[in-house]
């Protein structure tokens, strides 16, 4: 059923949301995925199947599908994505075909730069639950800071009312670099939950990773594979072969062995479920040290994010 539009005067809070119990086998499918706490006390499962730049139809229904029968309970669309009404119905039937409540699937949407304001970002909030067939998301966030303040922190108002109102459990912010976490931080009730920038062991944003830990901002990493461009890189495929693994799922345990929610993406069941093999493992301390050594570079692989830390 599509949500109605919700304001702070027309919505009743919804503050209580009830656990149920869950049978062996849903709770056998859940254990394959790890969650981390964030700073508002829920918990997010730490791998999602990110779904960007998929088409909304039966490609992505299918994806979504392979992800959540894997394993997977995080998936995460923007509506700049234009594929929400996919994920939902895939979501949906997945929830009615394996009798899997609500509760146990996370979902996060993002609201898109061109609708900034109070009232605007109440209305994209609205538009994604419908695309979603949901009363609520878990994770809701502003895609990229507008170059207006005052409209940016207009939408994160609208973001804590949200929250306040039940119709998002958590929220949080993409693409903010420094500058913007401290504005926000400055001028916020809410302090964001997390905050999803690329990062992987070339594009590390270590100075921005610290200011967010310093504050129990969760960093979620998009891009975690650079996009397959670093998938030959020789240090990476040196410790691939001691631990008898792809270069991919290395990339992936590095990022998650951070603390970082990672964001893996693909429309291939076969790479789903092998995205999902990558942290049954762990890397040890020298290789690790290894990897770190690769930030350097400072890879970006066409991010969106408006800053340069």
């Amino acid at each position: 059923m599509a949500p109605s539009a919700i304001t702070p005067e027309t919505s009743p809070e919804r503050t209580v949301f009830v656990k149920k119990v869950l049978d062996q086998d849903t709770r056998s499918r859940a254990s394959s995925v790890s969650s981390v706490k964030l700073n508002d006390g829920n918990f997010i499962p730490q791998v999602a199947l990110g779904v960007y730049k998929a088409p909304n139809g039966q490609e992505t229904e299918d994806a979504v599908t392979a992800a959540l029968d894997a394993g997977y309970r995080h998936i995460d669309s923007a509506a700049r994505y234009a594929n929400e009404e996919a994920c939902g119905r895939a979501i949906r039937a997945w929830m009615e075909r394996t009798n899997t409540p609500r509760e146990e699937i996370y979902v996060c949407s993002k609201l898109w730069d061109a609708d900034h304001g109070y009232e605007a970002t109440f209305k994209a909030l609205c538009d994604s639950l419908a695309k979603f067939g949901l009363e609520y998301l878990d994770l809701y966030l502003i895609h990229s800071p507008a170059d207006n303040e005052e409209k940016r922190l207009a939408s994160w108002r609208a973001l804590e009312d949200a929250k306040r109102l039940g119709k998002v459990r958590s929220i949080g912010v993409s693409n903010f670099g420094a500058a913007h976490i401290q504005n926000l931080l400055d001028n916020a009730t809410v302090v964001p939950a997390v905050n999803q920038v690329e990062v992987h062991p070339f594009c590390q944003r270590q100075e921005l990773v610290d200011l967010c830990a310093k504050n129990g901002i969760k960093i979620e990493a998009y891009s975690p594979l650079a996009r397959g461009n670093k998938l030959e890189d020789p240090t990476i495929g040196k410790i691939a072969e001691k631990y008898g693994k792809t270069p991919a799922q290395i990339l992936l345990n590095w990022n998650a062995s951070r603390g970082n929610v990672v964001l893996p993406k693909s429309l291939t069941a076969s790479r789903i479920q092998s995205n999902l093999d990558s942290f049954d493992f762990t890397l040890d301390a020298e290789d690790i040290e290894t990897i770190n050594n690769l930030g350097a570079e400072n890879y970006v692989t066409g991010s969106m994010h408006k800053s340069a830390d």
